[in-house]
């Protein structure tokens, strides 16, 4: 399996809610109290929710004007992939 690569990948939106869930429930987050809800709650919903967001505009991006995510990536941010 490739670096960064997850088996069972989430679409997006739903990211969030399982990332919630694998750190919160699975890695046992909610042994740490109020403060490892407030954590994990912020990483997922905030954090990963942000990301996902950003991901989609990109990808609409480039879909409206057709070209490769990668030049959108260039031409928006000024980052080359």
């Amino acid at each position: 399996m490739a670096k960064g690569k997850s088996l069972l990948p989430n679409p997006l939106f739903v990211r969030p809610f399982s990332t919630f869930s694998y750190r919160y429930i699975i890695k046992l987050g909610f042994m740490d109290g109020v403060e490892g809800f407030i954590f994990h709650t912020l990483h997922a919903f905030w954090y990963r929710f942000l990301v996902d967001v950003k991901v989609y505009q990109i990808e609409r991006n480039a879909k409206q004007e057709n070209i490769h995510v990668k030049d959108v990536v260039l031409n928006d941010y000024g980052i080359e992939l």
